[in-house]
């Protein structure tokens, strides 16, 4: 991507940290603090990164390559692994029915994989929201609209009732794909970050409701809002003071090698971390660690020895088996020392 945003990537590879530690054995607050706002952070940043420029066929076509591609690629890879670890032969017609129906917590041999089928759903359904309404605030309070009947009606936070694709939870992500596109819309982190008083106070509430979240609650209370209109309201904004916070602090990480490193590669450490990662630390470190009583440490470990052990696997997917992540092959990325001569000739290409 040219012109790329660093803090994006900062930010994905924080939420990238938040999305592994959830998926261990966490427990307490600290779970039920990921797990009100990982997700929404990621489709915020795919909103804000949204663009329906060209037609819709090119639309299309980049999306199946970008979205749709690593997802069928994963799906096939993790399968042998899952087959691997589990000792479970590999059931074809299962795998299909699970693949094709893509229906989060039920695709049985990698579960994270629901996202890409659920992203791309989105993005489809966001490109004929922009070319259909121009108003930017119409289209943000339809996405409120939609997001707040899914909840109610479909149970998207709920998992009552999964559609495939996880299509439930598209329509309820909306919310925060078309809070992200209004916020690039309106040129509000254009400026320096670091000095916005409007982030600065965001993060600031949600440091405090995090530290006594009685106060969020009271206040929620006072307004006595039906049953519905609370959950999806306090949801949504709760997930907002969490990106707001997430957004503030990566303007102190964006030099981080590390963290941009895992943001830039996000779906292959989403792809890779229960089905590979998770199950060699299972197989050759956990018991040795002897952690089961102290599960949130032990949750610790097994999130460092993820990021540690998939950074060299993304080097490898990225020079190697670009076609996993729907990209060509990039000769003079894997063979520099053959293609640069280090006479003073050109270059082969």
């Amino acid at each position: 991507m040219h012109n790329r945003i660093t803090w994006i990537d900062t930010c994905k590879g924080i939420g990238i940290f938040l999305v592994i530690l959830g998926h261990t054995m966490l427990i307490g607050k600290p779970r039920l603090q990921i797990y009100s706002f990982h997700m929404p952070l990621f489709f915020f940043l795919s909103g804000f990164l949204f663009s329906s420029k060209g037609s819709f066929k090119e639309f299309l076509l980049v999306k199946l390559r970008s979205i749709l591609v690593p997802y069928f690629a994963f799906a096939i890879l993790t399968l042998f692994l899952f087959s691997h670890y589990s000792g479970q032969p590999i059931e074809f017609r299962a795998f299909l029915e699970s693949t094709l129906e893509s229906k989060r917590n039920f695709i049985y041999y990698n579960v994270p994989l629901w996202f890409l089928t659920s992203l791309f759903l989105m993005e489809v359904l966001f490109y004929f929201i922009v070319k259909l309404i121009k108003n930017k605030i119409a289209i943000l309070l339809l996405v409120f609209i939609i997001g707040f009947l899914a909840f109610a009606k479909l149970g998207a936070t709920m998992g009552t009732r999964i559609l495939p694709w996880s299509l439930d939870q598209s329509l309820y992500y909306l919310t925060y794909f078309g809070i992200g596109y209004f916020v690039r819309r309106m040129h509000w982190l254009e400026r320096d970050i670091k000095k916005s008083v409007v982030l600065i106070g965001l993060s600031s509430l949600y440091i405090w409701f995090v530290i006594d979240s009685t106060v969020y609650q009271k206040g929620w209370q006072l307004l006595d809002f039906p049953p519905e209109f609370y959950g999806y309201f306090s949801g949504v904004i709760w997930a907002c003071l969490a990106i707001s916070f997430v957004i503030y602090i990566s303007q102190f990480l964006v030099n981080s090698p590390l963290i941009n490193y895992v943001g830039k590669n996000s779906i292959i450490f989403m792809a890779l971390h229960v089905t590979l990662a998770f199950n060699v630390f299972n197989t050759y470190f956990r018991e040795p660690l002897s952690l089961e009583d102290h599960p949130n440490i032990l949750a610790l470990f097994i999130t460092g020895f993820a990021i540690l052990m998939l950074i060299p696997v993304s080097f490898i997917i990225n020079h190697l088996f670009p076609f996993l992540l729907g990209r060509k092959y990039n000769l003079r990325k894997m063979l520099p020392r053959l293609l640069k001569r280090k006479d003073n000739t050109k270059s082969f290409f």
